[in-house]
């Protein structure tokens, strides 16, 4: 061998040598520097760390009835594993899910989810789909079907707004800091409570997600299933709401409001002028539990997610909740509050009389009375509803004092309910709103108008219930709740809630004794009282006061109020019936409270045949 070759062959065998060490050298880094990372990431590609949604909590109404619960389904969602999302896989799952492909490459992006995680696509996919789905399951990367309770509502549209519903929409900031308050945190991507019981009580129903670890193939799909983290079910909800009054109050509120649509629609070819809806509120005055709480139109908490687009279009309203965020004129239902004025500022007493001819002229303006009814006082005053008498009653007393004591019935001011959100304040007609909002001074005509319930007065349907059940209980104001207590899924207390009594009207028991003998009369035959013929088959003695209340739009019917409670001598329910653009409140608002009553003694007594 000569020496060029010699030298070449030194070479080589230097270079081999140096190769040697430099693979042993990376063979160590990876497997003993870097060992757990790499073993980490491989692990990572096999085993997929799967959620168990927790079960959330069931819903159920004051005598155990269950009202909102969970049913078996299942989800679809994709897994990255490293080398991204197939392009295929995405075209094919699209057809099937019906969603565009941009539409799921939004939901990869959006939810910000990394890698190994899966990516929900849809929930609640039907057994049709899946099947097609495994056909091809064989083909398709990083797919993942999993079980996954589903939120079912039991009374569908009925109490829609006092349950509200669940999806991926972010909450409001100021939501989701009251939901930190209580120790919870919402995460991007989350399904969680909107408005309702769902949103307020989300930190309680929510539970606590377990984990499933999944052995995997090349394509993602399972092939064995190993350690598992059990779910933490949610707590349950337990409601004042008296679920068959619930039903009986939406039925008479959808009957009546779809009845006048259909008067309407005869009386004008062109159809009607006014969109007609209603609310009804039935609080237990002796406590402040809500026994029901309805509104027409609603929607079904089962599928408003699919339906938002034409629930947001629809003209009437169907997802506003306004028994607690409609305000409205009160009308001659606010006629107790004059009386309460004028009887505490000695300015009448139960003998004063007026004479009503029809009208009252005062400061050159003419305001007129539904009727002539002679000389009259406060209780026949308030049986008829005599505008006249209470023209006279409101100028006595003043504004100042009509304002004073409508507050002190908690009108135009929150109620104190905080079960559900997007209850609005309301407003009293008052010498300062009206500098305030129109720097302008009070007139005395003004003081007529709103002694009688129009003008500025606004309140919505929970404060007219709440007003109703003050007079009825002596002038205490509980706050109205919704949730009587909270159990874990065993069954073991968490919360329970009492009553809880927020201010006392500052009013004499003499004044309310005659003030209710004057809605007593309303309610009974003999009197000429304006609901007495809606609530004639009542067998129970009534309180109660019916209003109408004219509307801005002087083109569109008056709104038909009448709140009522009873039994007259222990009070048991208070009612607040509202029908926009129902013409009158005898028509329209007592027949649906006399319903609501007549059921809810109709079932009182068969409760009590039962015990005996």
């Amino acid at each position: 061998m000569d020496k060029k070759t010699l030298a070449r062959f030194r070479i080589m065998f230097v270079i081999l040598i140096l190769g040697f060490l430099l693979l042993t050298a990376r063979i160590a880094y990876l497997q003993i520097v870097n060992y757990d990372y790499y073993v980490d990431r491989s692990e990572r590609n096999r085993i997929t760390r799967l959620p168990l949604p927790a079960p959330r909590g069931e819903i159920y109404d004051r005598d155990g009835q269950l009202l909102v619960t969970n049913r078996p389904g299942f989800s679809l969602s994709l897994i990255d594993l490293g080398r991204g999302y197939d392009a295929e896989t995405i075209a094919f799952l699209a057809t099937q899910l019906e969603l565009e492909e941009e539409e799921i490459r939004e939901k990869i992006r959006s939810q910000r989810y990394t890698r190994f995680l899966p990516v929900q696509l849809k929930r609640d996919i039907t057994e049709e789909t899946m099947a097609r789905i495994y056909e091809r399951r064989w083909k398709l990367q990083g797919v993942t079907i999993e079980p996954l309770p589903i939120r079912e509502y039991k009374m569908e549209e009925k109490g829609s707004h006092l349950f509200g519903y669940k999806s991926l929409e972010e909450p409001r900031e100021a939501i989701q800091a009251a939901w930190v308050e209580q120790g919870y945190e919402f995460r991007s991507g989350d399904m969680v409570g909107q408005r309702g019981l769902e949103q307020v009580w989300e930190p309680y129903l929510r539970g606590k997600d377990g984990e499933q670890l999944v052995e995997t193939n090349y394509l993602g799909q399972p092939q064995k299933y190993l350690e598992q983290e059990e779910p933490v079910p949610g707590h349950n909800l337990h409601l004042t709401l008296d679920v068959e009054l619930q039903e009986a109050a939406s039925k008479a509120l959808k009957d009546m409001v779809e009845e006048l649509i259909e008067e309407a629609e005869e009386e004008d070819d062109e159809g009607p002028r006014e969109v007609k809806r209603g609310s009804v509120v039935v609080l237990d005055p002796n406590s402040g539990a809500i026994l029901a709480m309805e509104n027409y139109p609603s929607y079904d908490s089962n599928t408003v997610r699919q339906e938002m687009d034409e629930l947001i279009a629809d003209p009437r309203g169907p997802l506003t909740n306004r028994a607690i965020s409609g305000t409205y004129p009160i009308g001659s239902s606010f006629k107790m509050i004059t009386g309460i004025a004028a009887l505490e500022e000695g300015k009448i007493s139960d003998g004063s009389t007026f004479s009503c001819s029809g009208s009252l002229t005062v400061d050159r303006a003419t305001k007129r009375c539904h009727g002539v009814h002679g000389s009259i006082n406060i209780y026949r005053g308030l049986a008829v509803s005599c505008n006249v008498f209470f023209y006279q009653a409101g100028l006595r007393a003043d504004i100042d004092a009509i304002s004073h004591y409508a507050e002190e019935f908690s009108l135009g001011t929150f109620t104190g309910l905080q079960d559900i959100r997007g209850e609005v304040r309301g407003n009293v007609a008052s010498r300062e709103y009206k500098e305030r909002r129109y720097a302008d001074p009070w007139y005395r005509v003004e003081t007529m108008d709103a002694a009688i319930g129009q003008g500025f007065h606004s309140f919505t349907p929970l404060q007219m219930a709440q007003y109703v059940s003050m007079i009825a209980n002596g002038g205490v104001h509980y706050r109205p709740y919704l949730v009587e207590s909270v159990t874990d899924y065993h069954g073991e207390l968490v919360k329970n809630i009492e009553p809880e009594v927020l201010r006392e009207a500052d009013v004499s028991e003499k004044t309310l004794d005659i003030i209710q003998e004057g809605m007593r009369r309303v309610n009974v035959p003999g009197y000429g009282g304006t609901a007495a013929y809606a609530m004639r088959n009542l067998e129970e003695e009534t309180g109660g006061k019916t209003g109408t209340a004219e509307t801005p739009d002087k083109e569109k019917s008056n709104h038909g109020i009448f709140l009522a409670y009873g039994p007259f001598e222990d009070p048991e329910i208070a009612v607040a019936v509202l029908i926009e653009h129902g013409d009158s409140g005898g028509r329209a608002a007592a027949p649906v409270a006399a319903d609501i009553m007549e059921y809810y003694f109709g079932t009182q007594e068969e409760d009590e045949e039962e015990e005996d």
